[in-house]
């Protein structure tokens, strides 16, 4: 019983150090993520045909403003009923959703030359069914929640990546406000 005390006040004492927030980071900095190259000749690639990819923030009653980085450079940020649009050249890209108030949430998603992609941002689906609806109506996304590259860290972030369906995209996008 003694020993159960103990290792309960280790990992007490452990998670109040900020142990978790070490852990990830260095989880995080471990392997970095780099785009993989393509095996098509430099040529091929300038005359290939960028991605469209939008981001979006549909609800959220208490929804922070998330910013968004795609391997590794900023690229805008969405608030609650706002949506913003890049062009990527096509190949495997680390996306990041960026949160002020916890651990950024990545994934990464291969890009299509000339393809139209659809981000939402929304609380990240725990797997407990009765909260995941709360979240989902209080602040979710629709489409497909995508998988991140860290359990860990997803663990930690009050923000996710959701990849939606190219039709209801389109829908989407023309109830939001362009940033």
């Amino acid at each position: 019983m003694r020993r159960l005390a103990l290792r309960v006040l280790i990992l007490f004492v452990f998670v109040q150090a900020g142990g978790w927030t070490w852990l990830s980071e260095a989880a995080a900095a471990g392997p970095q993520h780099e785009p993989r190259a393509t095996t098509a000749p430099q040529s091929k690639q300038q005359s290939a045909r960028p991605a469209h990819l939008y981001f979006l923030r549909e609800k959220g009653l208490w929804a922070t403003e998330a910013g968004i980085k795609i391997d590794g450079r900023p690229v805008g940020s969405v608030s609650k009923g706002y949506y913003f649009s890049v062009d990527m050249p096509p190949g495997l890209h680390l996306i990041t959703c960026v949160n002020s108030l916890s651990k950024d949430y990545e994934a990464e998603v291969q890009i299509e030359a000339g393809q139209t992609y659809y981000f939402g941002i929304g609380t990240p689906q725990t797997g407990a069914p009765g909260q995941d609806l709360l979240n989902h109506a209080v602040s979710g996304s629709s489409g497909q929640q995508l998988r991140s590259t860290s359990p860990l860290m997803s663990g930690f972030s009050g923000a996710a990546l959701y990849q939606i369906e190219a039709t209801e995209g389109a829908t989407i996008i023309g109830q939001l406000k362009p940033k």
